[in-house]
């Protein structure tokens, strides 16, 4: 949505739909409606600038935002310290005007993580935020959950748990949908069930939530999914996002990178090999291993009559 979800190293195409204008940091303050968007006051960061330009932004865009975020913006949100990218025209009432048409997405981290923080109290109240973290680690890795985005993609955690899956250490059932898309939290509500079925009508040792990469994953802070997801009867793994989300901070664990995922996972497997007893294990194959036949048995030398 504004410059910076453009990749670092973008080149000249890539960058060929980024809005004309400038990016300036300022300080907004004196909020007020107009028509359907907001003007607003802008002061330079920087003290060697004087003077204030009044900026507006259309309802297009406030409602684009307010759609990305799923937060509705208020007064309160746009005061303050801002990078916004503006085209300045001349207006016949309001005289030189920047109209913005970009916007840092510190806004919207802002006002996610005040959010999240009111329903993790809310959780926290109700002892349901330590209550992933206190369930035991898991003794063996035989049955697991992965939700993982339906983008096409290759994921580190879910290709190797496919390849354990088709070597038969683990059975893994694959639910795939799209995190950033509208209906992602209905989307999940339905994968929730169909993880919580297993666990009620077979085994399910852990579920893992691969989000894949991206920016929007407000669905994963749904205060109602968030407190399922606190009660779910098995660990919950989850790989952080950029963004964070309350899924990060309720699963049972939650990391920054793939491999350190993984490195949990082949943990709880080295366990449950030590645990096996395996020459236990393999004194009883060979005890009920049935004895060969007569027919089975191989000849000892030649023809017992010439």
């Amino acid at each position: 949505m504004t410059h910076h979800d453009l990749p670092a190293d973008a080149d000249a195409t890539a960058c060929a739909l980024e809005p004309d204008g400038l990016w300036v940091r300022a300080t907004a303050s004196r909020p007020r409606r107009h028509h359907d968007g907001w003007l607003f006051d802008l002061q330079a960061l920087d003290p060697t600038r004087s003077g204030r330009l009044t900026a507006f932004m259309s309802g297009d865009f406030t409602d684009q935002i307010e759609q990305a975020s799923g937060i509705l913006l208020h007064e309160e949100d746009l005061v303050g310290d801002h990078t916004v990218l503006l085209t300045l025209t001349v207006d016949p009432l309001l005289g030189l005007t920047g109209r913005i048409i970009g916007l840092d997405r510190g806004l919207m981290l802002r006002a996610w993580a005040e959010r999240d923080a009111r329903v993790r109290e809310a959780l926290d109240a109700n002892g349901l935020w330590e209550r992933q973290r206190e369930l035991p680690m898991p003794r063996r890795l035989r049955r697991v959950f992965l939700l993982e985005p339906d983008d096409g993609a290759p994921h580190a955690i879910a290709d190797g748990l496919a390849r354990w899956h088709e070597l038969g250490m683990i059975a893994l059932i694959r639910h795939r949908l799209a995190f950033e898309e509208p209906g992602a939290v209905a989307a999940l509500h339905r994968a929730l069930d169909a993880a919580e079925g297993q666990w009620e009508w077979g085994t399910l040792d852990a579920m893992i939530v691969e989000p894949g990469t991206g920016f929007a994953f407000r669905a994963l802070s749904d205060p109602g999914l968030a407190q399922r997801l606190c009660t779910f009867p098995v660990p919950i793994l989850t790989r952080r996002t950029r963004s964070v989300t309350l899924l990060d901070g309720l699963a049972f664990r939650s990391f920054d990178t793939a491999p350190e995922l993984a490195a949990l996972l082949i943990e709880i497997l080295h366990r449950e090999l030590r645990e096996a007893d395996r020459p236990r294990l393999e004194a009883i194959a060979r005890e009920l291993e049935p004895a060969p036949t007569a027919e089975d048995r191989p000849a000892d030398g030649g023809a017992l009559f010439d």
